[in-house]
């Protein structure tokens, strides 16, 4: 079962995941403007967990907001179905924060350091021969692209970001290595990311970057957000092992 309203010109759809989670779905292309449409979805979705202590949690992704909610903690408090109440409730949340002027968000241009020399590159070879360039090509495609971080996911500062240039798109191994090293640098179809730590992982490994993405330490935690831009820049195996920068 699904029910739909908008938010502002996209339509978002309601759906049941399972019997403890509802799915609001932007249908949007993904886009600057439709990161920034879930941005303020999740902000909206927040005001309303400040009000019901079921809501247990809320999970931002690229067109997708998951709410999960507690069930017996929300038929104590509710009688109606959970599929309406959000529909009823949740709208006037969102009208909102689309009411509010809009931020002027200088945006950061976050530069992180990578080195793509083959022994950390381990797929660098085989991208070459699936893509048809030559290691060179990849790397200055790569490196020379900012990208848009769409969303964090798989595991805590996990930034699925985007968008690859074609030419040296390839997509995943079909079988996961067992470990992947904290740092490595991947490409996965039309995306890149960075493993924030020891892994098992299936992304096509073209280097590693020396700097922290996740520190568990509360006042610092994932290194990127959703929204922010990245440009990576190649460095030297011997920058790599010397370097000094923290998160």
């Amino acid at each position: 079962m699904h029910s739909e309203s908008t938010l502002h010109s996209s339509p978002v759809q309601y759906n049941y995941l399972g019997d403890h989670a509802i799915v609001l779905s932007i249908n949007t292309s993904l886009s600057t403007n439709s990161i920034l449409q879930i941005k303020k979805t999740t902000v909206a979705c927040y005001a309303l967990k400040s009000i019901y202590t079921w809501i247990k949690d809320i999970i931002p992704a690229y067109q997708t907001i998951t709410i999960v909610f507690d069930v017996t903690g929300y038929y104590q408090s509710e009688k109606m179905e959970p599929l309406l109440f959000f529909k009823k409730e949740l709208p006037s949340f969102i009208e909102k924060e689309n009411a509010k002027p809009p931020v002027d968000e200088k945006t950061t241009l976050l530069q992180i350091p990578v080195c793509y020399d083959p022994q950390f590159g381990i797929d660098l070879a085989a991208l070459a021969a699936y893509t048809k360039q030559s290691i060179e090509t990849i790397i200055e495609l790569h490196h020379r692209e900012i990208y848009t971080v769409y969303c964090i996911g798989f595991m805590p500062g996990f930034a699925y970001m985007g968008k690859v240039p074609e030419a040296i798109q390839m997509p995943r191994h079909a079988t996961p290595r067992p470990k992947v090293f904290s740092g490595s640098v991947g490409i996965a179809g039309p995306q890149t990311g960075i493993y924030p730590m020891d892994s098992p992982g299936g992304w096509q490994i073209i280097g590693k970057t020396p700097l922290p993405i996740f520190d568990p330490h509360p006042s610092k935690l994932a290194l990127l957000k959703t929204g922010d831009q990245v440009q990576f820049y190649p460095i030297s195996v011997k920058e790599l092992t010397s370097f000094k920068g923290t998160h």
